[in-house]
């Protein structure tokens, strides 16, 4: 049940993400998430609430399945202060205050939630070659979005690129089925 609750959030928040999208043109700095979230407040609350939930409770259902430390959920803290943070002060420059709380949340947010999935991956590399292809494919994106984040500045499809990928790769790992050994 928890698997299909896990996919099932993260098909909603994925569905969403697109939906909001609209609201801006994804590729340009202007339809940033953030900028669409000025003028459409309300929406850009649900589309954070939304995203983080399903972060989050797709972290938690893999680390207690495959890991026993609880280092998640001091990290889920710390991204979710990032979260309330980048969804309760708007990105406003003539607002110096609320423009650096924003920018702080979201960097908060998105680099602990990023940790933690790689964290994920990484703890569990010996475990089965899902998670080595995993360790490789959470780090390439985490490092192609930071550099594309560079060069383009931010847009929808730069935000939404780790977060697609995190629902991806969690749900890769959850939904999984482990290989049992069959005695005769």
């Amino acid at each position: 049940m928890r698997k299909t609750i896990s996919a099932f959030l993260c098909a909603i928040s994925f569905i969403y993400t697109i939906w909001y999208m609209h609201f801006g043109i994804p590729y340009k700095h202007s339809g940033a998430l953030s900028k669409i979230g000025i003028t459409h407040k309300g929406l850009f609350l649900i589309w954070g609430a939304i995203t983080f939930l399903a972060l989050a409770y797709s972290i938690c259902i893999a680390y207690r399945r495959y890991l026993k430390t609880k280092i998640y959920i001091p990290l889920l803290a710390i991204s979710g202060i990032g979260m309330i943070l980048f969804l309760c002060f708007d990105f406003d420059y003539d607002n110096k205050l609320s423009y650096y709380l924003h920018c702080t949340g979201s960097l908060l947010f998105s680099v602990v939630m990023g940790t933690t999935i790689f964290l994920l991956f990484l703890l569990c590399y010996k475990k089965a070659l899902v998670f080595k292809v995993l360790t490789y494919l959470c780090a390439a994106t985490l490092i192609i979005d930071l550099v594309m984040l560079l060069i383009f500045k931010e847009n929808a499809l730069i935000e939404a690129l780790p977060i697609f990928a995190g629902f991806i790769m969690l749900n890769t790992v959850i939904l999984r089925r482990d290989k049992v050994e069959i005695k005769q």
